[in-house]
């Protein structure tokens, strides 16, 4: 069984644009795009201490994450969410990273969000 995968992608604004042209285009993307994807379990959207922001985006594989590249590229609501972001023309994947997940620890008496099921808190 491959263990479930983090997806951590770097957002800088394109200049112009504004978190509000960010979350409505976020939105989009979920709506429209994301939240069909196979292997897909959940995302949040974050702003850093610096201003920036990151999308945090967990995969049931790495598979599941490494094919959604392909996908993105022809989907309309990919294409305007990335518009509204800084971007390496040469190398679209700059700022993204996967990290496996080894082990999680959620807090006593929490869902996990994996599963779905309510944690024992021992």
């Amino acid at each position: 069984m491959s263990n479930n995968v983090i997806e951590i992608a770097e957002i800088r604004l394109a200049e112009g644009r504004t978190v509000q042209d960010l979350l409505a285009a976020s939105e989009r993307f979920q709506n429209e795009f994301l939240s069909a994807q196979p292997g897909f379990i959940g995302r949040d959207l974050v702003r850093t201490d610096d201003g920036s922001y990151a999308d945090i985006v967990r995969w049931d594989s790495v598979e599941a994450a490494t094919a959604i590249m392909d996908k993105a590229a022809n989907s309309e609501a990919c294409q305007r969410f990335f518009a509204v972001m800084e971007m390496n023309s040469q190398d679209p994947t700059e700022g993204v990273n996967l990290y496996e997940v080894l082990t999680s620890y959620p807090a006593a008496g929490s869902r996990n969000p994996d599963t779905g099921n309510q944690q024992s808190g021992t």
